[in-house]
């Protein structure tokens, strides 16, 4: 477990299994953490409006995989709030703990929408959900980040 992820364990996160057909029907908004400080965002109209509003300037496009009203983007993480990088800088972040940086920021925001996010790869994936509203102040942060293009190179 990463240092990011010790300072937000208080929240009361669990792992559950979900079936593929049942990921749109019982969440708002999906965090897919992929690499080099980028995540990729899948969002329901409702969903869309939480991301919007902490990334405005984001496009959405839509990818047959997900139903119709579905859309994602993708954010690259520039920088963390001061309390965070103090912690642990971003260049020390893992992939999965940003991921769980994104889903954190977007739940505290989202409430009572739900958040999950993807962690591991391949055939090792799961799913981490929230139990109900964040009461700890200190996760209450906005990530700095930018609006990463679909089909841009990324340097890693």
């Amino acid at each position: 477990m990463g240092g990011l992820e010790r300072k937000i364990n208080r929240l009361r996160a669990r792992t559950e299994w979900v079936g593929r057909g049942d990921l749109e029907s019982r969440f708002d908004i999906q965090v897919d953490p992929k690499f080099g400080n980028i995540v990729m965002i899948c969002a329901n109209g409702k969903g869309r409006r939480v991301v919007e509003d902490m990334w405005p300037d984001v496009e959405w496009s839509r990818e047959s995989y997900y139903p119709p009203e579905w859309r994602f983007t993708h954010i690259r993480v520039t920088r963390l709030p001061p309390h965070l990088e103090r912690m642990v800088p971003l260049k020390f972040v893992g992939t999965e703990s940003l991921g769980f940086a994104v889903a954190c920021a977007l739940h505290r925001r989202a409430w009572p929408l739900r958040v999950a996010w993807f962690r591991g790869e391949g055939a090792d994936i799961s799913l981490g959900t929230f139990d109900g509203r964040m009461k700890d102040e200190d996760v209450d942060f906005a990530l700095y980040g930018d609006y990463v293009p679909a089909g841009v190179p990324v340097k890693i």
